[in-house]
């Protein structure tokens, strides 16, 4: 592969990583916006709902022909020595610890918040409600910080099996 075309594999890819999480926030906003419309016909809210469906299915497919063309250009320059499956597993494998790591903290923020409204005033219906849901997302963000972990274990070990243990 001639350093162009690295360049510009490398570029659309981190395109298309950050079209990952625009996706995720588009389908975030989504289901935020099914939630508080439910039972709500008026046009325009069913307009800007089947929208971000629309946006959600064209980012979608975007990625998926970003990514093809991807690997159709570095299936073209040939297989990756061993190293550079090592070096780019590496890199991999460092995003998500840091992923991990960041994830690892939002729990105790998120039941930061949630004690912090709780001891605000007098808990009502949407406080306990919210602070309930508040719980359950903290611990879904735990168990995935978890898998994030397991994957970095897992990917070290093969990782190590290609090339050796690092130190």
């Amino acid at each position: 592969m001639t350093v162009p075309e690295a360049s510009a594999a490398w570029e659309v890819g981190q395109v298309a990583g950050e079209l990952r999480e625009t996706y995720l926030a588009v389908a975030a906003a989504t289901v935020l916006l099914e939630r508080t419309s439910a039972g709500c016909a008026h046009p325009a809210i069913r307009q800007a709902r089947r929208r971000g469906d629309d946006a959600l299915d064209l980012a979608g497919e975007a990625e998926r022909q970003l990514t093809d063309g991807v690997r159709r250009l570095l299936t073209d320059a040939g297989h990756p020595s061993i190293g550079d499956l090592v070096e780019l597993l590496n890199t991999v494998r460092d995003q998500l610890g840091a992923t991990a790591e960041r994830v690892g903290q939002f729990p105790a923020r998120i039941n930061a918040a949630s004690r912090q409204l709780i001891d605000a005033g007098q808990p009502d219906p949407a406080t306990e409600v919210a602070s309930g849901q508040w719980s359950r997302a903290a611990e879904h963000l735990d168990l995935m910080s978890e898998s994030l972990t397991a994957a970095v274990a897992a990917l070290t070990s093969y990782t190590e099996g290609l090339s050796g243990p690092t130190t």
